[in-house]
């Protein structure tokens, strides 16, 4: 796919148009929602920008000789289903781990008592019960796991056709971009600024003055979450980034 060479003097000058006056310390704190709440992230790499580069994508794409790929809404609702699947997978394979677990721990119990004792017939009765619950939830992971690969498989050949053309068309509509970045920068006489996540999941940066906007990507069962946030540090000095101001992204 070609696309149209155009003057990246428009674009230059939209970003330029949206930077404004600013400038201070700037903590990030980026975190992610768990099943025990909102975690912090480690190594995760934190980009300052001094302009949208959003709005640069937004008008590449806007230029580019075709529509930009986008995943079928049937596809994504496979990969949905398949992630709920693998979540199922996940939670039976868990309690079927805990319950092989108190087996071990019953059969060893009943190794040193009597047999004739209440406590023996107890642990007895609790380790056959558990036995026929552990062999039933084996079952069940293997159907669920057979379940989920199996509609990976279904999908895997439409999934590396849908990236190769997504690859194709990026690296032609965005082939400009950095040239677009650089006359950006050159003209604001400015960089951009690259930090990665401690384990607290922060990281702290002293930027000089103007309106940043500050990217990130987590990683997430359905692709991404994903944040392009403006700031003005010295209106500011802790940006939390979380799911509330994220963008849930599907990203094969």
């Amino acid at each position: 796919m070609r696309v149209q060479r155009l003057s990246p003097a428009p674009i230059v000058g939209a970003a330029l148009f949206l930077a404004a006056c600013g400038g201070s310390s700037l903590t990030v704190e980026v975190l992610s929602d768990t099943p025990q709440g909102p975690t912090a992230q480690e190594n995760i790499e934190v980009g300052f920008f001094p302009f949208d580069r959003d709005s640069v994508f937004d008008a590449l794409d806007a230029q580019a000789s075709s529509p930009k790929p986008e995943i079928p809404a049937d596809m994504v609702s496979t990969f949905e289903e398949i992630r709920s699947l693998q979540e199922q997978y996940n939670s039976k394979n868990n309690e079927w781990a805990d319950g092989r677990d108190r087996l071990q721990t019953l059969s060893e119990e009943l190794q040193g008592l009597d047999r004739r004792s209440r406590d023996y017939m107890q642990r007895y009765e609790e380790f056959g019960d558990l036995e026929s619950q552990v062999n039933r939830l084996e079952r069940e992971k293997v159907e669920l796991f057979e379940q989920f690969t199996g509609m990976q498989e279904s999908v895997a050949v439409r999934v590396d056709s849908f990236r190769i053309a997504r690859d194709s068309w990026e690296e032609a509509a965005y082939s400009d971009y950095f040239d677009v970045e650089q006359e950006i920068l050159k003209a604001r006489k400015a960089e951009v600024f690259y930090d990665t996540t401690g384990v607290a999941g922060t990281v702290t940066r002293s930027l000089p003055g103007g309106d940043w906007w500050v990217v990130a990507r987590v990683p997430t069962p359905r692709g991404e979450l994903y944040w392009n946030v403006k700031v003005d540090p010295s209106a500011m000095d802790t940006l939390r980034l979380s799911g509330d101001n994220g963008e849930d992204r599907v990203r094969l």
